[in-house]
């Protein structure tokens, strides 16, 4: 998927267009809504995990798949808008940024990867890949959304302007909305496997894995004599042979099969730039953080949104 500032120049510019007046702190948070569960999925794993090792990375891929789908992300947008002092206006926002989101995120390359619009009542990831994240469409979008963002700063109404707790039936409303958030995925998360998503149920069954497609997105890898070592989102190591196989160690993706169940000839591969998506990611993470603390100063509090 694009970073967060690709989504934050693109989906801001689109927001504006569609929703006169949108205040760009609710229009940077929509930008985010269906990253959120991929977020919480890498805190847990590195905080939560270690402590309780019990609990199964491809149970946390499948549940994280659901919260992702664009159901799911309308109905987290549903608790957040509570918070809002307008929150039919707010969730208008969040759900259009979804869904925005959504749309733009197919368009890279994901081997193993893509995006749910239709789940539940299809759990196939739509991945159109016209590019990768390395590509200069992907440049563009980054340099847009800082550009953006850069512009924009002086306009950002100053914190916590617009905000409020909600009461009465916006609180059961957005209380119901966080609870299926929750629970919902308990639920469905069999869909996604099902679907092999992320080569969830494949890597699963390692008994049945010989002879099985494979695939990896951006997964660490180190060569060696005659392949290599790549390491699953579920910390295993699996063994990489074949001509197609990188020849530097970096984060890469790939597509292969099993020959056995520790090794995977790969039938095509793709090398990512060192940190240049995360960077970009971490970026715009900071700069929404900064937008909501923003305090009361000079350029700021002009309105809602850009003028």
């Amino acid at each position: 998927m694009p970073n967060t500032l690709a989504h934050i120049g693109l989906q801001s510019l689109a927001s504006r267009a569609l929703v006169r007046g949108a205040d760009l702190k609710w229009v940077y948070l929509a930008s985010i809504v269906p990253d959120v569960p991929w977020i919480a999925r890498r805190v847990v794993e590195r905080l939560v995990m270690p402590v309780f090792p019990a609990l199964s990375p491809y149970d946390l891929m499948s549940y994280a798949t659901v919260q992702s789908s664009l159901l799911l992300s309308w109905v987290l947008a549903g608790a957040l808008a509570g918070f809002s002092i307008r929150p039919r206006r707010a969730f208008a926002i969040l759900a259009l940024g979804a869904l925005l989101h959504l749309l733009l995120d197919p368009l890279q390359t994901k081997w193993a990867n893509g995006v749910l619009l239709f789940a539940p009542f299809s759990w196939e990831l739509l991945d159109f890949g016209l590019f990768w994240p390395e590509g200069m469409p992907s440049v563009a979008l980054t340099a847009l959304g800082l550009g953006y963002a850069l512009w924009a700063w002086r306009y950002v109404p100053a914190a916590p302007r617009g905000l409020a707790m909600p009461r009465g039936r916006v609180l059961a409303f957005g209380g119901l909305c966080a609870v299926a958030y929750l629970a919902l995925p308990l639920a469905l998360m069999g869909g996604p496997e099902a679907a092999d998503n992320h080569s969830v149920r494949t890597l699963r069954q390692v008994a049945a894995r010989p002879g099985r497609a494979v695939a990896f997105d951006r997964a660490r890898f180190e060569p060696a004599p005659g392949g290599g070592t790549l390491t699953t989102f579920a910390g295993e190591a699996v063994r990489l042979v074949g001509p197609a196989v990188p020849g530097t160690a970096g984060t890469v993706s790939i597509r292969g099969r099993f020959l056995d169940r520790r090794t995977v000839f790969v039938e095509a591969a793709h090398v990512h730039w060192p940190w240049a998506r995360d960077l970009a990611s971490y970026l715009g993470l900071g700069l929404i953080l900064l937008v909501w603390l923003r305090r009361p100063g000079v350029g700021a509090g002009r309105g809602e949104g850009v003028p």
